[in-house]
């Protein structure tokens, strides 16, 4: 089976202990069950959103989204981080060592990227006051950004092929998976012993994944457009959940999502938030 392939490629990877896979693979029909639950949410989600907006009443909602930094972050942050390198970099490390001392380190390096990425984004923002003008260009630029990933989330996701609809983990044994594996292999080639390594390397290697990651520049986009405070307490609390998911049960998380489901889903989210920001600047 494909997912009992990639946990023994898990294996390989840990030195002296044994990886145990958290639970076994669940028969697709599950799967497939809870991606049609997903998308009927989804749609029921944006037929919510255009019936507010047409129905004359969008500007005090809009208002409000736009500048709901926390429901932003948190939300694109969630979505963003499901399957990606640093997710699996840390239900890697959970395997080998004790679980609260990776996600200590890794939300400590979270933390203070979600933080330098905030910092950037207000740079951004301030850009206008510094060359006397009154153009939001720290607010153009976010909805840039916020639109670029998410058609290109969404293109991407349209061009994986139909047998994508499985599970996470086999889907995404050449790209996040194989790079997590390979960092995790180069980076930990002996076992750590001290709870201070395994804090040092949980934040080297989630810090070094994350710099220049979508999920860092989409928090520099909203840090520009919206409350700093709001933008970095979402942020956080959106890797918080990710990394935890992670950590307690990322194997048996990822058998049940579709890769292609959350691509478009992310896309579609950064697609709504470039919206709101546009419709709250004008």
């Amino acid at each position: 089976m494909l997912v009992l392939g990639v946990m023994e490629k898990m294996k390989q990877i840990a030195v002296e202990n044994v990886w145990i896979p958290l639970l076994p693979e669940t028969p697709t029909n599950w799967s497939r069950y809870l991606q049609s639950i997903g998308a009927v949410l989804l749609l029921c989600a944006l037929a919510a959103s255009f019936f507010v907006l047409f129905k004359g009443q969008s500007s005090a909602v809009v208002a409000m989204l736009a500048k709901s930094g926390f429901t932003a972050a948190f939300t694109l942050i969630l979505v963003s981080e499901i399957g990606d390198k640093t997710f699996f970099i840390a239900a890697l490390l959970a395997m080998q060592y004790q679980r609260a001392l990776v996600l200590l380190g890794s939300m400590a390096a979270l933390s203070l990227m979600t933080i330098v990425s905030v910092i950037i984004g207000r740079i951004f923002q301030s850009v206008p006051a510094q060359f006397q003008t009154t153009l939001p260009i720290g607010e153009y630029a976010a909805i840039a950004l916020l639109a670029f990933f998410g058609f290109k989330s969404i293109k991407d996701a349209l061009a994986l092929p139909d047998n994508a609809n499985g599970n996470l983990q086999g889907n995404s044994e050449s790209g996040e998976l194989a790079e997590a594996e390979e960092l995790v292999k180069e980076k930990v080639s002996k076992k750590l012993t001290s709870p201070l390594d395994v804090l040092w390397k949980s934040f080297s290697l989630v810090f070094f994944a994350e710099w220049g990651d979508r999920s860092m520049l989409a928090t520099i986009a909203l840090g520009a457009a919206q409350s700093p405070l709001g933008v970095t307490s979402g942020a956080i609390a959106g890797h918080l959940i990710a990394t935890a998911l992670a950590i307690l049960g990322g194997a048996f998380l990822a058998n049940y999502l579709s890769e292609k489901l959350v691509g478009l889903l992310g896309g579609v989210l950064f697609l709504l938030f470039a919206a709101a920001t546009l419709f709250g600047v004008f």
